[in-house]
């Protein structure tokens, strides 16, 4: 399995962050996770995105 990691544009509201990794076996691409530095859990589905940006979390 190969995880590649991707510094996204968008930043936390404090400034931190974010990352997406997406998970791949062979050519196929099976999921993927974001991360939210200082953010507890930490970890968040890359479809709650959205949900995030609207709640004020992640600023563009």
């Amino acid at each position: 399995m190969y995880i590649t990691t991707y510094l996204l544009k968008e930043k936390q509201k404090t400034g931190k962050k974010i990352h997406a990794f997406i998970y791949q076996i062979n050519e196929d691409i099976i999921g993927g996770s974001g991360h939210l530095e200082t953010w507890e859990p930490g970890d968040f589905s890359l479809k709650d995105k959205k949900r995030l940006i609207n709640e004020g979390t992640i600023i563009k």
